[in-house]
């Protein structure tokens, strides 16, 4: 998401945003936050009493009516997030979010760190729990991914990158932690570790990056990789163990028939798309051709979007494949080259870029709609923030957000205030100062 506009429109928007900001801070309560111990792992151990609130709190956890999706949010009763949520280069001086480590679930947020994953009540703001990897975690703030969710709310996944120090003789080495937590309290579930192969230091000189992709065949999916090296892992939800594991294949989607990425041929390409058995890790199905550089991405329930060159030629190639059998379905459209389509956990794909947005049917891949800057009929492609179950969410100028119907394109009623940057049915998180706050939905 980039936001286009002159340097005063900038400058209008960033006074708005700072007026409303304290405006915001004047009205509601602010509360304090503690930080827990480095051998955190649950409530029990040094969970912090509280965060930052920008809400005034009744006695008793505030009731929220969920909307789904919601129409508009309000600022009554908005809470902040811990300021990991922001860390590093997940946003700039323009507003702009990128690749929030966060995930939502009911009325709780959990926020992930390289070396912690915190679960905040939306309700309150406060920090239920803090749960850390049991050894030393590698890598940035920056270096996380988002927790995930299972489907039945039963749990929360995360992934760290961390360091087992040398014992004797026997030199350090890395490890990929797994750590799953309760949803609503927090408190740690349970913990399985993955060995990283010695080889991989030695052939690349990057910390290794993690994540949990989804849930299949009674497994969570993880997988990390370098430049070089990848390994993607099935772990069995109900004992914990690890089930399977694929070496060299990154797998960047899961559905419930096959989870799909690349074969990255010992690191020296050209990579080759497969799908294996969630359950057992075997292979299903692998290209009939290698292709280079190439990306895959969920799309849907049934479907992966796979984009890249061939390597016969370096023709381009942009499809969405059916992950059971790696058939093609559809074609993507001409002019979306390189622009993700993310599902929107209902029945649509949303592209966008600067000046174009067009919804593709997450099960046929048809076009629905476009928008794109200087259309007959006087529309313009917005700047899409966030999109959820039906719903888009967008800034039509520095200063105005809109909402769109995801399968027509159609402006929803103008009941919209601000573009939230990520969305469910209790709250939106909308970004202000570069602080993340979570405003509860309406309508």
């Amino acid at each position: 998401m980039i936001i286009s506009g002159s340097v005063a429109s900038l400058r209008v928007e960033r006074d708005f945003m700072r007026a409303r900001r304290f405006c915001l801070v004047a009205l509601l309560a602010i509360g304090l936050s503690a930080c827990g111990s480095p051998v955190d792992r649950g409530p029990a151990d040094g969970v912090p009493s509280g965060s930052s609130s920008k809400g005034s709190v009744e006695k008793g956890k505030p009731q929220r009516v969920p909307h789904d999706p919601p129409e508009s949010f309000t600022a009554r009763g908005a809470v902040a997030l811990p300021p990991e949520a922001t860390a590093g280069s997940r946003t700039n001086l323009l507003g702009d979010v990128r690749d929030l480590a966060v995930a939502l679930h009911r009325t709780s947020a959990y926020v992930a760190s390289a070396d912690r994953v915190q679960t905040v009540d939306l309700t309150t703001g406060k920090v239920l729990a803090v749960v850390r990897p049991r050894a030393e975690a590698l890598g940035e703030d920056d270096d996380a991914t988002a927790p995930l969710v299972s489907a039945d709310g039963s749990l929360v996944v995360t992934t760290f990158v961390t360091r087992q120090p040398g014992v004797g003789t026997q030199s350090p080495s890395m490890e990929l932690e797994v750590v799953a937590t309760t949803p609503e309290t927090g408190k740690a579930a349970w913990s399985t570790s993955l060995k990283i192969p010695r080889a991989w230091a030695e052939g690349d000189s990057s910390t290794p990056e993690a994540q949990v992709v989804g849930f299949a065949g009674g497994n969570v999916i993880v997988t990390v990789n370098t430049g070089y090296n990848a390994v993607t892992a099935g772990i069995d939800i109900g004992t914990h163990q690890v089930r399977w594991t694929a070496q060299n294949v990154r797998t960047r989607a899961v559905t419930a028939e096959a989870a799909v990425g690349v074969d990255i041929l010992g690191g020296f390409g050209p990579d080759q798309l497969v799908g294996l058995d969630p359950a057992t890790g075997k292979e299903k199905w692998r290209a009939e051709r290698n292709a280079g550089d190439t990306t895959v991405e969920s799309a849907g329930p049934s479907l992966v979007r796979v984009w890249g060159w061939a390597e016969d030629g370096g023709a381009p190639f942009d499809r969405l494949l059916k992950s059971g059998t790696g058939k093609v379905q559809a074609d993507v459209p001409e002019g979306l080259d390189n622009l993700s389509c993310p599902f929107d956990q209902a029945k649509t794909l949303v592209c966008t870029s600067q000046s174009l947005l067009v919804a593709l049917d997450s099960t046929s891949g048809k076009e629905l709609w476009r928008l794109e800057d200087g259309q007959a009929d006087g529309r313009f492609a917005p700047n899409v923030t966030a999109f959820w179950h039906g719903r888009i969410y967008a800034r039509a100028s520095s200063t105005t957000a809109v909402a769109l119907d995801a399968r027509t394109g159609k402006d929803r009623p103008a009941r919209l205030d601000i573009a939230p940057v990520l969305v469910n049915e209790y709250q939106g998180l909308v970004l202000v100062d570069r602080e993340l706050l979570a405003y509860p939905t309406e309508g």
